[in-house]
């Protein structure tokens, strides 16, 4: 038996004792503090077997549940399962809590601060609703549009993308943390124990979801936790064994609710050995909808493949590159390839190109267009006290390699009579992108210029700021 001492059983430095005790490998610290808060009369601080922490007050996300399984302790997980702790593992407010910051049309302040509980999800629809999104799912708005001119947003999501600023933990649910771990035991055994996976075994869009259910709340799912940490395992486990679909999309957070494949390849590595297993596991996958596009902005697979100038990748995709189409922005694929990698690859020198050039093509979700989120950055009197942002990041023309990597996805783009002549939201060409570029590469605007159309799109297609691509060059490049 294991003697308690009086640090077992402090809550100390916003830690609960129980979750202290859960992530001691030693089983018989968490029976004997467990032991110990059933002989009380009263509930006891941070003894219970559902002493959980909240992102929102403390910057991290923990139960004594999800602490267990993160030591991979089976005798501990069994030990708060059977004194009844909750198999969610995280309390339903504080998932409703953190997937609020992902919600669509949320006032920019959310984005600031990492720590602090958030509005309630009722006050963040009244906040979008002024600003004409009435239904989280529907299409872009005039607004929306305008507001991605004065920042410089990725193509596949809004300017400021959800979670970019929080320094917390992800809040989810401890099937999710048994996923990613890989531990297949303890998902089994959490699962068993009545864990709600409801939402992720259909995959139905459901604008609608029931807020009561904790799976419908988080914004990930065990299969997007297994992909992204490599657990190929874990996945082929969840679509073959448990069922779960392998198209869900995660409602809740609307603008980046990636499709698992898609997930797969343009938020992880698919040169990564355990991706690309687990992209072969949802290739194979009898159900998988290949065409799948993300809500909002209508981003196809093939397009974020796109985004990474790897064409092996795109040869090893059983999609015909015409199944891209365009995405919500106007954007096919030979734009995206086109696009500067960040605002920093773009030629800043030329006030015509800032003026027409509005997106990037990075998928990295953490870099920063602006040192405060759209379009808090626009305020003068917070940019006063600011350092000029490129002085933070600087410019970053394209190297060599990484224009002879472009330079042979357009090849590949060119070969397969991808419409040069396409213009998207801002009237912009891929040859207008290609133009902008900090060291724009003469081999790629000729390439360009060679297909069917090219010639005269480069002379005579005007964008939004009535620029042609030879303007845009010259402008650049020099007359």
């Amino acid at each position: 038996m294991y003697k308690l001492t009086r640090e077992d059983v402090t809550w100390v430095s916003e830690e609960s004792a129980a979750i202290r005790a859960a992530a001691n490998p030693n089983p018989a610290v968490l029976r004997a503090l467990l032991n110990y808060h059933k002989r009380k009369l009263r509930e006891l601080a941070g003894c219970s077997p559902n002493a959980n922490i909240s992102g929102g007050n403390t910057g991290t996300y923990e139960s004594p549940l999800t602490a267990a399984i993160r030591v991979n302790s089976s005798e501990n997980v069994r030990e708060l399962l059977a004194c009844g702790a909750d198999p969610t593992g995280i309390h339903i407010w504080d998932l409703s809590d953190y997937s609020a910051r992902f919600m669509r049309g949320r006032d920019a302040k959310i984005d600031v601060s990492s720590f602090g509980p958030c509005h309630t999800r009722i006050h963040i629809l009244e906040v979008a609703a002024r600003k004409g999104i009435t239904k989280q799912t529907q299409p872009l708005t005039q607004a929306e549009l305008a507001e991605r001119r004065t920042s410089f947003p990725r193509f596949w999501t809004e300017p400021n993308v959800p979670g970019q600023r929080l320094r917390m933990n992800k809040g989810i649910t401890a099937l999710e943390v048994a996923a990613g771990l890989g531990h297949e035991d303890l998902f089994a055994l959490v699962r068993g124990a009545g864990a709600d996976d409801s939402a992720w075994i259909s995959a139905s869009d459901q604008p609608d979801f029931d807020h009561t259910r904790p799976s419908s709340l988080s914004v990930t799912s065990p299969v997007h936790e297994a992909i992204e940490h490599g657990q190929h395992a874990m996945l082929e486990r969840l679509l073959n064994e448990y069922h779960y679909s392998p198209n869900y999309r995660p409602m809740v957070a609307p603008t980046v609710a990636f499709p698992p494949l898609s997930f797969a390849l343009g938020r992880c590595d698919p040169d990564d050995p355990n991706i690309r297993a687990c992209i072969k596991h949802l290739l194979a996958h009898p159900d998988i909808e290949l065409d799948l596009r993300t809500p909002i902005f209508d981003v196809h697979p093939l397009h974020l493949v796109v985004a990474r100038h790897n064409p092996e990748i795109l040869s090893f995709l059983p999609m015909p590159l015409a199944s891209a189409g365009t995405t919500a922005l106007g954007h096919t694929l030979l734009h995206i390839a086109s696009l500067p990698l960040t605002s920093m690859s773009l030629n800043r020198e030329s006030s015509d190109a800032v003026r027409s050039i509005h997106c990037a093509r990075t998928l990295e979700s953490t870099w920063l267009s602006h040192s405060q989120p759209s379009p808090l950055h626009l305020e003068p009197t917070r940019a006063a006290m600011q350092v000029p942002f490129h002085h933070i990041n600087p410019p970053t023309p394209l190297t060599s390699a990484e224009q002879d990597a472009q330079l042979r996805t357009l090849r590949v783009l060119s070969d397969a009579r991808i419409d040069i002549r396409a213009q998207d939201v801002d009237g912009n060409t891929a040859l207008h992108y290609l133009a902008t570029a900090l060291n724009g590469d003469t081999r790629a605007i000729q390439l360009l210029r060679e297909m069917e159309g090219g010639e005269m799109v480069y002379n005579t297609y005007k964008n939004r700021e009535d620029l042609t691509p030879r303007g845009l060059w010259e402008a650049c490049n020099g007359a």
